[in-house]
């Protein structure tokens, strides 16, 4: 069942089928509906010469254009008075008899002379009477098939009173079916014979690059990462093998990074467990009578606490985010005031720690935004900030307005992110800078910010030439 569904079986049962089908249509055409197409176009020719020949009436080279017509045409011409008398026929042989022609009726002998009362009705088919008897219910013209199919009739009275009639057989396509039917069975036969051959090689060269491709899939689906992809096939399976190779590039990447974030925060999860454990049990064993020291350790069990706590939800909202659960309330928001809230949260923390954060802040900046998740942004920026800057433990926070958008900027004066690190800064879980202090690390907070700023339609990115300026910009 697997093989009978597989690219290449597909691909020649349908290059078989096409096959069969263009044969079909040939055969139907060229021996089933070959007479009717003739008669079709015998019969629209047989008119069209009636019309040629009834338009040139009256005028002095009536004959030669009847000799024309009918030997192009294959017809049989004849002009007759309204006695039946036959003033002048034509045929496709008429140019074997040009010296006669001019004398009479071509079909009487050399030393016959023509005489209308005696000969003349033996030259004239017997499809003739029928046309008279069409014409003389009232009708100029007339055309008709013959009882035995073996001819189409047509005539005309011209201008004045003569009677046209041209005849053409049908029956002659009888020969050319036969023989178009034997050549047809020797073509079909070998033609399909070669469609076979043909259609195999060709689902097989489709399908080899096409199973390489499956293969190396499978093989980055177990782990490996960096399998052989084919090229030179076509274009189109070579961007495949393109995207594919990427893919795996980026899979390795984002597994390694999940590794790392799981080292880490396996690491980081451990050291406030242990402590909180520790602690609660030196509250327990030893400090319980002494309120003092037990005020200080229970200080340290909620401390570490609230970094578990911080770390989980910042797990908890990225996830949120990726799967657009995340509550948004849009509107037009004060972003000056904004930014100032939260720098004022890193207060407490730079006046302890002898941080300075430089602030270049315009009044009355405003945005469409989500100010929850906006000033989550920002908060994000400036930490990343703090804990990447250089020994001077300096960073710059500026907020400017300019043709109708707001643009916040952090920059810290660190060494700056390697280049071959920029193109990942964003993904989740990675980490490109070790931070300065201690602080948990889930390498959450820029995806989580490219998410909230992809989700406002903001332009963002980052600036890499003094430490790192990360920017974002909002329409106002």
């Amino acid at each position: 069942m697997k093989k009978r569904k597989s690219f290449g079986v597909k691909l020649w049962l349908w290059f078989v089928l096409f096959a069969a089908a263009i044969f079909l249509v040939l055969w139907l055409l060229q021996t089933v509906f070959l007479q009717s197409f003739y008669n079709d176009m015998a019969i629209h020719g047989v008119e069209k010469a009636a019309k040629e020949i009834a338009a040139h009436a009256g005028e002095a080279d009536l004959y030669d254009v009847i000799d024309e017509v009918a030997g192009e045409n294959s017809l049989l011409v004849f002009v007759t008075d309204g006695q039946r008398r036959i003033l002048y026929s034509s045929d496709a042989y008429q140019g074997l008899y040009q010296e006669e022609r001019r004398n009479g009726n071509p079909y009487l002998a050399q030393d016959q002379e023509l005489s209308w009362e005696k000969g003349a009705l033996r030259n004239l088919p017997d499809s003739y009477e029928t046309l008279l008897e069409k014409m003389e219910a009232g009708e100029e013209s007339a055309g008709f098939i013959t009882e035995d199919n073996a001819a189409y009739v047509t005539g005309c009275v011209l201008p004045g009173g003569n009677i046209l009639y041209i005849s053409m057989p049908l029956g002659t396509v009888g020969g050319t079916v036969r023989i178009l039917r034997l050549q047809l069975v020797w073509v079909s036969v070998l033609s399909l014979v070669l469609g076979f051959v043909l259609a195999w090689v060709i689902s097989k060269r489709f399908e080899k690059p096409v199973a390489q491709i499956a293969a190396s899939a499978k093989e980055i689906a177990g782990g490996s990462f960096h399998p052989e992809l084919p090229r030179g096939f076509c274009a189109e399976l070579d961007e495949l093998s393109d995207t594919l190779g990427e893919t795996a590039l980026r899979l390795e990447k984002a597994q390694n990074a999940q590794r790392e974030f799981l080292a880490n925060v396996s690491h980081d999860l451990r050291t406030p467990l242990t402590m909180i454990k520790g602690y609660a049990e030196m509250v327990k064993e030893i400090s319980w009578s002494d309120a003092e020291k037990r005020e200080k350790d229970l200080d340290i069990i909620t401390r570490e606490a609230d970094r578990l706590t911080a770390l989980v939800n910042e797990i908890l909202d990225f996830s949120a985010m990726q799967s657009n659960n995340a509550p948004q309330e849009y509107g037009v928001i004060d972003l000056s005031r904004a930014v100032r809230d939260v720098i004022e949260q890193f207060t407490p923390f730079c006046e302890q720690n002898g941080y300075a954060i430089e602030a270049e802040i315009t009044d009355g900046v405003t945005a469409r935004a989500d100010e929850t998740q906006l000033k989550r942004v920002i908060y994000n920026f400036i930490d990343n900030a703090v804990n990447h800057t250089d020994d001077s433990k300096k960073i710059k926070v500026s907020l400017t307005s300019s043709n109708g958008s707001a643009r916040f900027a952090v920059t810290d004066y660190g060494k700056g992110i390697a280049d071959e690190d920029l193109p990942y800064i964003w993904d989740r879980y990675y980490t490109a800078r070790r931070r300065k202090n201690k602080a948990v690390v889930s390498g959450l907070g820029l995806s989580i910010a490219k998410e909230i700023l992809t989700a406002h339609s903001a332009r963002f990115g980052v600036d890499n030439k003094t430490g790192c300026t990360f920017w974002f910009e909002l329409q106002a």
